[in-house]
């Protein structure tokens, strides 16, 4: 049976059946486009932080604008030619509309690299940076060093989880090659650890972790990790304790195991003696008359609610921890957000823990500074009543770096300067307060063309200078501030994800979901293209009816991103 108005029009609303479908789907996709627009607003109008401003490249998002209206007009073109019985003309416009898709995702695609590459630091006193860190690496001898300079060198900043080499020297000399060529190379934003003992739970221990850990030991050529004390254990309280492991038995993934086997037995036995000895004391006090009726808190804290201790000699009390050490330390490079460091200590993500000293000096973030933002540090002085100024000039980066301190010193010069400027071309209200002023960003950020404008020399940048995002390749990011921020330091580091704030995780959300709807747009209409001959010979008009649905389609994907452009972009 043929199912009625697949290519022919109802009379009655002049709509096809697959017409009617996709508006039906576009309205849905209103819903769920403007509920995520409605909710970046509010959450922007209600932040309780310096909401990023302007702080995405415009000139990628310029031209992809222009390239999904342009293909939105060769879709039409595509359909009109179908109309018009012409195929050739039909399968030319398609090809332009899908290498514009192709084009917009090739451009995203390169804007998302740069922000998955670019490492952000907010301190402590809530100062933020921004910029590339630079490389560093272990050399033959397990020193731990940084390279130093500019940060033109690939970012390979997702490395291994845990890089390790044997180390006799707590952090390996200055900045230069004379340490000859590396073991292993990292970025300079990770957690640097000289460990000779690891304390293992038993409980939550991962195997992927401690492999990780055995695998770069192996590497160091140090993988003598030896048990400090025998492991002695039994499953119930009925059993002789037997050694599980000896005292100097290897570090292995089968070792754990097996005192695994025996330490969640023990703690299952434990677990049912427990059950019984509290069960044994509710059903004593609950039949004593009234307790039934009284709240179970009262009953806990009333004197004849006794727990028999007649249970515990049932209880095996497992040790839930085996403890490893090493003849020589063992350097280890930690991802920072798996594992949370101490000055003699590094919890590992699974609950194991590194026993040493952290190398402080290694484990700083060093970086070129391409963006250095005070307004958070201003806000934050406004609300308790101090001046904002005087507020930057105390934090740890114009203490502690004359480079930052005198581009800061510059900056306030060109404020100052903005504002004669300023009250010049606009005058004062009638209050006599000046009607134009600088803008919060404008006097606490400074962005990575001023920096530039700072440096000597005063480099020209072109319209494509920065396409998606600060050039770390071209002269002047010379002029970028050499920073060693120590850990102690930093409040969060990570790079340009949703983590880093609630901006980045919306635009993330927003521009990938609608990346998403380019791609499954492209698949539609690149099926029509590559495989509609057959429908276009056995039936044109219906062939046109499906590619107008995919163009109408097409057209919302195009009249989101004019919505998203300005809001995330330029606003």
């Amino acid at each position: 049976m043929e199912i009625p108005f697949t290519v022919t029009a109802r009379k009655d609303t002049g709509l096809y059946n697959s017409k009617v479908g996709i508006w039906l789907f576009l309205a849905s996709e209103v819903m769920l486009f403007g509920g995520l627009f409605s909710g970046y607003v509010f959450l922007r109008v209600y932040a309780d932080y310096p909401w990023p401003e302007r702080v995405l490249p415009v000139v990628p998002g310029l031209i992809n604008t222009f390239i999904l209206i342009g293909s939105s007009v060769t879709v039409v073109f595509a359909w009109a030619a179908l109309k018009l019985r012409k195929w050739n003309q039909f399968r030319i416009f398609m090809l332009i509309t899908l290498t514009c898709a192709a084009v917009f995702m090739v451009l995203k695609g390169i804007e998302y690299k740069a922000k998955w590459g670019h490492q952000a630091v907010r301190m402590d006193d809530f100062v933020i940076l921004e910029g590339h860190t630079h490389p560093a690496g272990i050399d033959a001898d397990g020193n731990v060093f940084h390279v130093g300079g500019h940060a033109s060198v690939e970012d390979h900043s997702d490395g291994p989880h845990y890089i390790a080499a044997k180390t006799d020297d707590a952090h390996g000399g200055d900045h230069h090659a004379e340490h000859g060529p590396a073991v292993k190379d990292f970025r300079t934003n990770v957690v640097v650890f000289d460990a000779n003992e690891l304390v293992i739970n038993l409980e939550t221990y991962h195997e992927g972790v401690i492999g990780g850990i055995l695998e770069q030991s192996e590497k160091a050529n140090s993988a003598n990790w030896t048990l400090v004390q025998p492991y002695v254990g039994r499953e119930t309280a009925r059993e002789d304790e037997q050694i599980i492991l000896s005292a100097g038995a290897k570090l292995s993934l089968e070792n754990l195991a097996k005192a695994r086997e025996v330490y969640l037995a023990a703690k299952a036995n434990d677990s049912k003696v427990r059950t019984k000895q509290l069960s044994d004391a509710w059903a004593k006090v609950k039949d004593i008359p009234g307790n039934k009726e009284r709240p179970n808190h009262e009953l806990v804290q009333d004197e004849n609610f006794k727990i028999n201790e007649d249970f515990d000699q049932f209880l095996v009390s497992p040790t839930s921890t085996v403890t490893f050490q090493t003849d020589e330390p063992i350097t280890f490079v930690l991802k920072p957000r798996e594992v949370r460091e101490s000055a003699e200590s590094a919890l590992l993500a699974d609950g194991s823990s590194l026993n040493g000293q952290l190398n402080t000096e290694a484990s700083a973030i060093e970086m070129a500074a391409d963006a250095i933002d005070f307004t958070f540090v201003a806000q934050r002085a406004e609300e308790k009543g101090v001046d904002p100024l005087a507020a930057v000039e105390k934090t740890w980066i114009i203490q502690n770096n004359p480079q930052v301190a005198a581009i800061w010193k510059a900056h306030t010069e060109k404020i100052a300067k903005l504002e004669e400027e300023l009250l010049e071309k606009y005058g004062t209200d009638k209050q006599g307060n000046p009607k134009r002023v600088p803008t919060e960003k404008e006097r606490y950020r400074i962005t990575w063309q001023e920096l530039v404008n700072y440096g000597e020399g005063n480099e020209e940048k072109g319209v494509f200078s920065g396409f998606a995002g600060p050039d770390h390749t071209k002269d002047y990011a010379k002029h970028f501030p050499e920073v060693l921020v120590p850990r102690e330091e930093v409040n969060l580091e990570t790079k340009f994800t949703p983590r880093w704030n609630t901006y980045y995780a919306i635009y993330f959300l927003i521009t990938g979901l609608h990346g998403l709807h380019v791609i499954g747009g492209a698949i539609v209409l690149g099926y029509f293209l590559f495989f509609g001959k057959k429908m276009y010979l056995n039936n044109p008009e219906h062939l046109a009816n499906r590619v107008e649905v995919g163009g109408l389609f097409w057209h919302f994907v195009d009249l989101v991103w004019i919505f998203l452009f300005p809001v995330l972009y330029l606003m």
